[in-house]
Parts: C-alpha cells; sequence; structure tokens
C-alpha cells in the first residue's frame, strides 16, 4: 500500500470513528468495509470493525475481527481489551480470562481490565482476593457490605451558593429539594435561574450575585445518594480549588471522554424516571483523583474566587454547551487545581446529546484550544446495571473500601 493509500485510509478510519461516536453505526461500518476492500490487513479498520460489531451485539462478528487485528498487529492493546469483552459478553470465561490477561501484559495498570478480569474468575468460581471487578457480582448476590463511616462536618462549615438553570418546572423543583436536603445543615442557598440565554452567561451573573464561600453549578436532572455529600465537598474542596465527578488527565478535543483511556477519571450513575435499571459507569478506580485538566459540567463546584479569577466565555459560548469544558480547561491552565471527586455519588438522568448544535461549539472549543480535528480516542471503562439506588450504595461502598489503598492522595492546603 503506498503512503497516499494509507494517509487516505487513515483520515476514512477518522471519520469512521467520529460517526461511531454519533452513534451512525450503519455509515461507520460502511467506511470500514471500503477501507478492508482496499487493504484487507489493515490492523486499525479490523478493530474498528470489531469494535462496531461489539457495539451492535454481535459479538462473535467481533471476535473474528479482532482476533485478525491481533494476529496482524499483537501490539495492539484496545484490541485485545475489545476482543475480551467480546468473549466475556458470550460467557466465554476461559477465552475471556486469557485475553485480559494479555491486556494486561501489555498495560498492567488498566483498570478496566482489572476489573473484567476479576469478573470472569468470578464466574469461573475463583474468588481471588481483593479482585475489584467482582462487585457488582457481590452486590446483585447480596454479599454482606460494610458501610463506609461517614465524613462528618468541620466546625465551622462553609457556606454554599447553588446555581440552577432550569426551564423545567418538575426538574428545578425536584433539584432545589435536593440541594436543600444536602446543605440542610450549613449556610446556604439557591439561586435559580429560569429564562438563561446561555449557561455561561448565567453562571458568571450567579457568581457575581454570590456571596457564599462555595459556589456549586448542577445540571437540574441530577440526583446524589450519598447523605454525607456536604461534608465530602467541602473535605475536597481543601484539596482542589475546583472538583467535578468526571473528568481527564488530558485535553484532546471538545469532550472529556475525548481523550480515552488512560486518563478518564471518576465514578457517574446514569438513571432516568422511565428506567427500571441503573447503571453504575467507573471510569477509573479512584474515588478522588488530582492532576485533572478537564471537567464534565454535570456538576462543578469550586470557592467562589476561582469562578472570579476565570469567568466564563459568554461571548463565545453563548449557548449551552462547551462552556464548562472550557472554563477547567482555562482554570487548569491558569494555575488552579482540578479534582474529580467522584464519591460524591452523582446520579444524572441522560447522557448527553451530541447534535449539531453541540458540533458548532465544539468547532469553536477546538478553534479557540487549537486541538486541531484529532479523533476522539477509544474508551473502555467498567460498568453494570443494578437494580435500585441501595444497591448503588452498596456497589460503590465496596469500591471505596476495596480500593481505599490506591487513591490518589493530595496535601491539604
Amino acid at each position: 500500500m503506498s503512503a497516499g493509500t494509507r494517509i487516505g485510509a487513515s483520515g476514512s478510519l477518522s471519520r469512521a470513528r467520529e460517526l461511531v461516536r454519533q452513534g451512525a453505526l450503519d455509515a461507520a461500518d460502511a467506511m470500514v468495509n471500503d477501507a478492508l476492500t482496499h487493504a484487507p490487513r489493515d490492523a486499525d479498520a479490523l478493530h474498528l470493525r470489531g469494535a462496531i460489531a461489539n457495539l451492535r451485539r454481535d459479538h462473535a462478528a467481533a471476535i473474528v475481527a479482532l482476533r485478525e487485528a491481533v494476529a496482524v498487529r499483537p501490539a495492539l492493546t484496545m484490541a485485545w481489551l475489545e476482543l475480551a469483552n467480546a468473549y466475556a459478553r458470550l460467557d466465554q470465561c476461559v477465552a475471556a480470562v486469557e485475553t485480559y490477561r494479555e491486556v494486561l501484559a501489555r498495560e498492567p495498570a488498566r483498570t478496566d481490565a482489572h476489573f473484567n478480569l476479576g469478573l470472569m474468575q468470578k464466574r469461573l468460581g475463583c474468588r481471588r482476593d481483593g479482585q475489584r471487578c467482582a462487585i457488582a457480582e457481590c452486590v446483585h448476590e447480596g454479599d454482606p457490605i460494610a458501610a463506609m463511616p461517614p465524613v462528618t462536618l468541620g466546625v465551622d462549615p462553609a457556606s454554599v451558593s447553588v446555581v440552577i438553570c432550569s426551564i423545567d418546572d418538575a426538574k428545578h423543583d425536584r433539584a432545589v429539594a435536593l440541594y436543600r436536603r444536602l446543605f440542610s445543615s450549613v449556610r446556604h442557598e439557591i439561586i435559580s435561574i429560569r429564562n438563561a440565554r446561555s449557561l455561561a452567561e448565567a453562571y458568571n451573573w450567579a457568581v457575581h450575585s454570590s456571596v457564599a464561600d462555595i459556589v456549586v453549578l448542577s445540571h437540574d436532572d441530577v440526583d446524589v445518594l450519598a447523605d454525607d455529600f456536604a461534608a465530602r465537598l467541602f473535605d475536597h474542596l481543601r484539596s482542589f480549588d475546583a472538583v467535578g465527578v468526571i473528568g481527564s488527565m488530558r485535553a484532546d478535543g471538545p469532550a472529556v471522554g475525548w481523550s480515552g483511556h488512560p486518563h478518564l477519571r471518576g465514578w457517574i450513575t446514569h438513571h432516568s424516571p422511565n428506567e427500571a435499571q441503573w447503571q453504575v459507569d467507573v471510569l477509573d478506580h479512584r474515588a478522588v483523583a488530582g492532576n485533572i485538566t478537564v471537567l464534565d459540567g454535570v456538576f462543578m463546584a469550586a470557592r467562589r474566587e476561582v469562578f472570579k479569577a476565570v469567568p466564563f466565555d459568554a461571548a463565545l459560548f453563548d449557548g449551552f454547551h462547551l462552556g464548562d469544558i472550557d472554563w477547567s480547561l482555562r482554570s487548569a491552565r491558569a494555575g488552579f487545581r482540578l479534582g474529580v471527586a467522584a464519591d460524591l455519588s452523582l446520579v444524572h438522568a441522560s447522557r448527553g446529546n451530541y447534535d449539531a448544535t453541540w458540533q458548532r461549539y465544539a468547532d469553536r472549543f477546538c478553534t479557540k484550544h487549537a486541538l486541531g480535528t484529532t479523533p476522539p480516542a477509544t474508551s473502555h471503562f467498567f460498568g453494570a446495571q443494578l437494580d435500585g439506588p441501595d444497591q448503588v450504595r452498596a456497589f460503590f461502598d465496596l469500591l471505596r473500601g476495596l480500593d481505599a489503598g490506591a487513591t490518589e492522595h493530595h496535601p491539604r492546603a
């Protein structure tokens, strides 16, 4: 294959990955098939074919493509991981165990592979001590799980302003009631903005209007399962200048997940009112992580002076997308310490809407920060479906307990 052909294939696969991110699997698959017509042994194309097959739940087809991909390029760790996941989803546990071990032989620190390896070993009847990946199985089976001790408030807790932008009365009222309860023992105010022209403008106005020590910016469709949420938040803000629940150590594109693993941090649960099950997603094993460059705006909190020092860019982000990532990136570059506090146990009712409007602001973000058009990296993280909030709490209690020794620690301010 000539150099020109390789460059063309690379561009085609980049577009195919973008289509996968958008959920356009048929269009992406067509592009991959075209690439493989011209280069049948292109490991990247075979890997992407397998990833698409996994997303379609055609795991048998995924296995065929991924085995060929790793045969062509044995060092392609992400293809090994996709292959292991395909075996796992077909309950081919022995093959899955062997393949997760192949992943870990190449990247020993991959938390997601450790999680899933342990899960497969448990299915095979091998309960190895300390394997974090069997957590969901333990929760489903009702294994006894000791609750983690609650964090207590300091003698002089901070005051809090909670900012909620909402045009939905029901969501607004639920969010207000939630934060009233969570901050019932501390001085707090709720700043409701019901007619915002943009999140950036609304957040700047709220920060200017607030007199509290801490400002919380929250979506209106969240819940919190940690009863000691306020104490945990204040504790984390002694170590960091700003915190969220999902973040990345790198900024390579217009979304927190763009950089892929191993740069992602955080835990989040997704559950909408019309769903029976609760989806827990663990991007990384750490309950608390530092050295964060970008935060997801579903929830962010910081001392008021941080928001005053780095205001939101209301001129460029005059809508409801990307202002959060832009703010966190500029804050990190300004020298503020950003952290992920996954143990706040946030639940989000939606997964976002990456439509044409989002893309317009994504283009603005990438142009502003000279990020180019690098396609999103592949992400692999542990997820499990649970049956209710009590199981979610038990899941995270067990995760925190098993992994306490691996949590990143940072000096107190």
